[in-house]
């Protein structure tokens, strides 16, 4: 149970939150400046029963990850990963308290995740599963560290083998095939070819792109900045910006003319956008937007993007989005043996990240083929 008290501070709220390593009894406080905010969290309290040891998985958790914040054991980026797969795992599993989740529980969950009965209705890739589960484990394995429970549920856990978002980046004829097919279609307001041609030739990632502002382009020196990414972590659910998820993600890229001539032709429209909305045009400064200048929903940009692929004939193995990034490393990798200069425009921390982007395409498999036989004919 929570208590409330009336100070000089304002409004305490004042809970257990279990007992010490000596047995002793344990609390926490939080000071509201109303009564209104006090009776709200008192009620939270006693609601996700901290303390009592029949907290729900989703409430030990969240907990343990704002205890692991505040010590500096991870960070707030780290976090919000956990977060997100601490509520996707919550709503599966219920409000079972924790301690007395179980292997078969976690089966069931996990059997409903890959089916995709989740709020967004997606079935998710194996790569997104296995961080499901990575998450999961790593939260009951420090559980059973500090005591709380006798044996981890994840033990029996199989873990799914996680895979590469693409297979291979397009060839030049899949892409230009795409993005044939995406200028035929009125789909995202007109601007499903301008997004793939960008995504083409800044090799942004899709949060990069979507969440990408003017103020961060420079058309006079050809030059993008890369601040911010958006994110969408429920599907269906409102678009967030963040920093990216490294601080190699943080750069400046520099962009061609070609590149520069596709913007100034899209600022036009932009601007087109703003005059005819007036009063109702919401100034986020957004690139892509749509014609009022609000953000656009990563997951219905994805879906058409993958409707007009499949209508290219391109085979499901080259996301239309996503591919366009792996195609332009891979172009890069073809020019330039500077692999730390392609690693650093690709925002990558390391370049095994980088490594798993380039595509070895027939045209380089027959060269190699003729450097191996060089010397034996």
């Amino acid at each position: 149970m929570a208590s409330i008290h009336h100070n000089k501070r304002g409004w305490t709220v004042r809970w257990d939150v279990g007992r010490t390593k000596d047995g002793k009894r344990a609390t926490s406080s939080k000071t509201f400046k109303t009564e209104h905010e006090a009776i709200a969290h008192k009620v939270h309290v006693e609601r996700l029963r901290i303390g009592t040891g029949k907290e729900s998985l989703e409430a030990r958790w969240l907990r343990w990850i704002e205890d692991r914040l505040a010590v500096g054991k991870i960070t707030e980026k780290t976090a919000v990963g956990y977060r997100e797969k601490c509520l996707g795992w919550g709503n599966l599993i219920g409000p079972k308290p924790y301690k007395q989740i179980t292997t078969a529980d976690i089966d069931r969950a996990l059997a409903q995740l890959c089916r995709g009965e989740t709020p967004s209705g997606r079935i998710p890739s194996p790569r997104t599963i296995h961080h499901y589960q990575v998450c999961l484990k790593t939260f009951f394995t420090h559980m059973w560290k500090k005591g709380e429970i006798e044996r981890p549920p994840t033990l029996g856990m199989e873990m799914v083998t996680a895979s590469n978002r693409t297979k291979r980046a397009p060839t030049l004829d899949e892409l230009q095939a795409i993005i044939a097919e995406a200028d035929q279609s009125k789909a995202i307001h007109g601007l499903v070819g301008f997004i793939l041609r960008l995504a083409a030739h800044t090799g942004l990632r899709r949060g990069e792109l979507i969440a990408l502002r003017w103020q961060d382009v420079d058309l006079n020196a050809g030059r993008i900045t890369v601040r911010q990414a958006a994110t969408q972590p429920s599907g269906n659910g409102s678009v967030t910006f963040k920093t990216p998820k490294t601080e190699a993600g943080l750069r400046s890229i520099s962009i061609e003319p070609a590149t520069v001539d596709l913007l100034r032709k899209h600022i036009v429209v932009v601007r087109q956008w703003q005059l005819a909305a007036g009063s109702a045009w919401a100034n986020n400064d957004l690139v892509l937007c749509d014609p009022v200048g609000q953000v656009l929903n990563m997951e219905h940009v994805s879906q058409i993007a993958g409707k007009i692929r499949d209508r290219a004939g391109v085979s499901k193995d080259v996301l239309p989005i996503h591919g366009t990034r792996h195609y332009n490393i891979t172009q890069m990798a073809k020019l330039t043996k500077d692999y730390a200069a392609i690693q650093r425009r690709a925002g990558h921390a390391s370049y095994a990240s980088t490594n798993r982007y380039i595509t070895t395409d027939e045209e380089q498999d027959r060269g190699l083929a003729k450097a191996a036989l060089k010397g034996l004919i």
